[in-house]
């Protein structure tokens, strides 16, 4: 089955063409996101395939991302709003809130990072199972939104009615192009509906987890991209996700 590429229009790609050429022109980090759905059914044949623009990074990857370029901690205590570094839980807290100032993305509940640690439970990746941290599935299509903070309806783990299983996250996938300068990482995450019926996908988050220097550790949502259409995936069938992420660097 041919992959289908979905895009909002060919004005907003070609824009994006351009921005990606001028951040690497001008010697400017511009990255480059994609989001793929495969679908295969029970016997192993794909029904569905399709790639897409994610471009739906919220306030919370801004403020980390900011925060991690100058290191520099959390500002505005109880604020998520313009001008306030702070990071918002999926349950809805904010930080900081007077207790935690620093902050770090962690490996799970507790463990400080190491850098040069690669397995499943770092970073995006997760384990079986767990869908605090990682690729996590939803079936609502409301609006993408620069305040969101948590996905419209979770799909929990599990093989009851609405679950689905969630697999152990593969291994980043690193990739470097001499051609084109372009470093590329690749994100998978397999999850398999045995839920007994079809279920409904409408949109994917990457949730962290992230360790505050006083108030413990919560998961954060840093992006949910809506899909264009509802991605269906049967009984008994499999979904693979992958977030692709490049950077191109400068001549």
């Amino acid at each position: 089955m041919q992959e289908e590429n979905y895009t909002e229009d060919p004005k907003l790609e070609s824009k994006y063409r351009r921005f990606e050429k001028l951040g690497t022109e001008l010697k400017l980090p511009v990255f480059r996101t994609f989001l793929g759905m495969e679908v295969r059914n029970g016997d192993g044949d794909i029904i569905h395939s399709h790639r897409q623009r994610s471009h739906s990074w919220n306030r919370n990857a801004y403020n980390f991302l900011f925060s991690q370029m100058n290191a520099y901690g959390l500002t505005g205590t109880n604020l998520f709003e313009a001008g306030a570094i702070s990071l918002r839980w999926t349950n809805g807290n904010i930080y900081p809130n007077g207790s935690g100032w620093g902050f770090k993305l962690v490996a799970g509940w507790d463990e400080a990072i190491n850098v040069n640690e690669r397995s499943a439970s770092t970073g995006f990746l997760s384990d079986p199972g767990v869908t605090t941290k990682g690729i996590i599935l939803g079936t609502n299509a409301f609006p993408e939104s620069f305040e969101g903070h948590v996905l419209g309806a979770e799909i929990p783990n599990g093989s009851g009615a609405g679950q689905m299983d969630y697999a152990q996250s593969d291994l980043h996938s690193l990739n470097y192009d001499a051609p084109t300068k372009t470093l590329t990482d690749t994100l998978i995450r397999y999850i398999n509906n045995n839920s007994g019926a079809e279920i409904g996908i409408n949109e994917v988050a990457l949730y962290g987890r992230v360790k505050f220097s006083s108030a413990g550790t919560g998961s954060v949502m840093f992006s949910r991209d809506v899909l264009a259409s509802t991605v269906t995936v049967p009984n008994t069938g499999q979904l693979k996700v992958t977030y692709t992420i490049q950077l191109a660097y400068p001549a």
